[in-house]
């Protein structure tokens, strides 16, 4: 997919931590594999908030309307597909430690099931 316009951010004071854009994404049965790390604003005025995976180390840029965002060195970031932002986050997982375990295996390949056939149709 191309890359979108891109937009400039910057962190925001919160009161407390965001999870919801999480769980729409990726489900109860992976959101405690991630951390959650800030909250942003774009130049547009979209609120991102991002997600750091517990193993991989790769996160989630997630706005609160559902949107999915790369990061571009220097507090920029640009609207990607939800299969790609996916991708990077789990990048690698199952070769890592901790391994997924539990319900997580099966999760994962649903959630990459599902962003595949959306970005089919």
């Amino acid at each position: 997919m191309p890359r979108s316009r891109t937009l400039t951010g910057r962190s925001i004071r919160v009161d407390r931590p965001c999870w919801q854009p999480l769980i729409d994404l990726v489900g109860l049965d992976l959101v405690d594999w991630f951390m959650w790390m800030d909250a942003l604003e774009l130049s547009d005025g979209t609120r991102v908030h991002a997600y750091k995976h517990r193993a991989t180390r790769r996160y989630f840029h997630l706005a609160e309307d559902g949107r999915t965002f790369a990061f571009i060195p220097s507090y920029t970031y640009a609207e990607i597909s939800r299969g790609e932002a996916i991708e990077e986050a789990f990048d690698g997982w199952e070769t890592t430690l901790p391994e997924p375990d539990g319900p997580a295996p099966g999760a994962l390949a649903r959630l990459r099931a599902g962003a595949a056939s959306q970005e089919i149709s």
